[in-house]
């Protein structure tokens, strides 16, 4: 088989395998509704340039994810599995291109092929491919970046570090600063640091990538600036780089192991094989190993020492250490190893299937007989290859079970919870009401996007201690909607206006210390949101 054959193959099999599903699930808050809306609201008002949510300009992310998701509206219309697309496509075209460098570069298709997979199949690369979020379109941007940035730096090809400033332009305008930022410390750190190269060094600091790295990210950000000025420096810059750097915007995930607990989840079921890879690699240090070690930990420790921690920050590691998978996962397959080493593979992924039944108990939803029987019949299949010293027959296992593991999962599973933290269920009754609408002490992005409905956010007072640390004020800035206090709320109600309160099932307990709750009747218990109506009514009937 030629090497370029399979890559397409690739490419068809992971956009299948990541856009199944997806009509099953609808907006989630709090992420995925705001870039659903602001690419609705482009759409709608015809301006592709000034992100807005709303119906006011706001800076939290560059322009590239809003004209993907607002292309793919365009195309097929607004709805949830269109803005889902790009999360997929470019998730599949990281596949394939993983595939190709690795296959092209080593001269082993088997090679690019378990570190396609791997990452491919990993439980992070997964969810995020289902997901509307910047994060795989960045991922696609620093895979080109840095395998570019090698041919370039180690290899002295002549063009590649001119095409990684390309690749890092498009990811600064998917993601802002930090995809020039990061690779190019990390490529500082491999060049001068661990391969202590000065020619190296002055090969990152190509004059004609510089100069077309300008020309494709700088034309964006010089309209911003020139249209809202200070504004934008201060929201995009400040707000979302500068204070997201240097003042945490979740306390309470402040912790120095927190990436590391991420990593050994993320990477299911291919953890234990990535780690014995960086064990073994050790010995030969490759340039090539060394390369992906430092990317792949340098993602970590720069993330790390950032304030802010968020679970899909270190993404983009998923690619350096599935390369690293896959030295693990040929040392383990060698011919005459000891079976023990087989479990390197099988326990992780056994841990994995088993985790998906155990969470089933936890649900009230779906049909799981198929997926226990399933599991059964693939960890009967691992075990038998194990004992069996079938080689190649583990890692295949591995990833076809997790493939249709993850495929009936998310059908039976993860549709129905990603109900839970939507609107969509809501929606029917704000329809048919004709008042102002109110969410209290929360927000729902996908209320405003599914109802086309501006709601007001109540701000409000804690009522029973909150054990959670307290976030800097700087934050409330990322809220542009609109939003009063329970007094301003309260002299509303007084004044007889027509009014939908809607609370969050996790906003209940405060809601009922607070004054409000006396004053109010439910009227519905929608999935996670309790509705209430004041002083007006609607045609569907409440549901207590």
């Amino acid at each position: 088989m030629k090497l370029q054959r399979l890559t397409p193959i690739l490419f068809f099999v992971s956009m299948l395998f990541f856009v199944g599903g997806n009509t099953f699930l609808p907006l989630t808050d709090p992420v995925e509704s705001n870039y659903a809306l602001t690419a609705k609201e482009m759409v709608e008002s015809g301006n592709w340039l000034s992100p807005q949510i709303y119906g006011q300009f706001w800076y939290d992310k560059p322009i590239m994810i809003y004209w993907l998701i607002a292309l793919c509206y365009k195309i097929f219309g607004i709805v949830d599995w269109a803005a889902r697309l790009p999360s997929a496509f470019f998730g599949a075209l990281s596949v394939a291109t993983l595939y190709q460098v690795i296959a092209s570069s080593s001269g082993r298709w088997l090679i690019g092929l378990i570190s396609a997979t791997i990452m491919g199949t990993s439980l992070m690369f997964w969810a995020v491919a289902h997901g509307i979020i910047t994060d795989m379109v960045l991922l696609y941007m620093t895979l080109g970046t840095m395998v570019y940035a090698y041919k370039g730096m180690v290899m002295g090809t002549k063009y590649g570090m001119t095409i990684a400033y390309v690749f890092a332009a498009l990811g600064v305008l998917t993601k802002g600063p930090v995809a020039i930022v990061l690779p190019g410390l990390i490529l500082l750190i491999y060049a001068g640091l661990i391969m202590r190269s000065w020619t190296m060094v002055k090969r990152i600091f190509d004059w004609k990538g510089i100069v077309l790295f300008f020309a494709v990210a700088a034309p964006w950000y010089i309209y911003m600036y020139s249209t809202h000025g200070q504004a934008f420096i201060d929201g995009f810059l400040g707000l979302h780089n500068v204070t997201r750097a240097t003042q945490s915007e979740h306390p309470e995930d402040n912790h120095w192991w927190y990436y590391i607990a991420i990593f050994l989840g993320a990477q299911l079921p291919w953890t234990g094989v990535i780690i014995y890879g960086m064990v073994k690699g050790w010995k030969r240090q490759h340039p090539g190993y060394l390369y992906n070690m430092v990317w792949g930990i340098g993602t970590v420790v720069f993330y790390t020492l950032m304030a802010t921690k968020y679970p899909l920050y270190t993404f983009i590691s998923l690619i350096p250490f599935s390369i690293l998978g896959a030295i693990g996962v040929m040392k383990c397959i060698r011919p005459g190893l000891p079976r023990r080493y087989g479990w390197i593979i099988a326990g992780p992924t056994i841990l994995l299937w088993i985790a998906y039944c155990v969470g089933s108990f936890f649900v009230p939803w779906g049909f799981w007989l198929l997926l226990y029987v399933l599991v059964v019949m693939l960890i009967i299949g691992l075990v038998y290859a194990l004992y069996n010293n079938n080689r190649y027959m583990m890692p295949a296992l591995a990833a076809v079970g997790t493939l249709l593991v993850s495929a009936l999962v998310i059908n039976e599973g993860i549709g129905p919870l990603v109900v839970q933290r939507s609107a969509v269920m809501i929606t029917p009754i704000v329809d048919q009401f004709n008042g102002k609408v109110y969410y209290y002490d929360g927000y729902s992005t996908s209320l405003v996007f599914y109802t086309g409905k501006d709601v007001v956010k109540i701000n409000a007072e804690s009522h029973i201690p909150d054990k959670k640390i307290k976030r800097s004020a700087e934050w409330d800035k990322k809220y542009l909607m609109e939003q009063v206090d329970e007094q301003a709320f309260m002299k509303a109600m007084e004044r007889g206006e027509q009014m939908m309160l809607i609370v969050g099932k996790r906003n209940v307990p405060n809601f009922e210390a607070s004054p409000i709750f006396g004053k109010v009747t439910l009227f519905s218990v929608e999935g996670a949101n309790h509705v209430y109506i004041i002083n007006g009514k609607t045609s569907i009937s409440g549901t207590n």
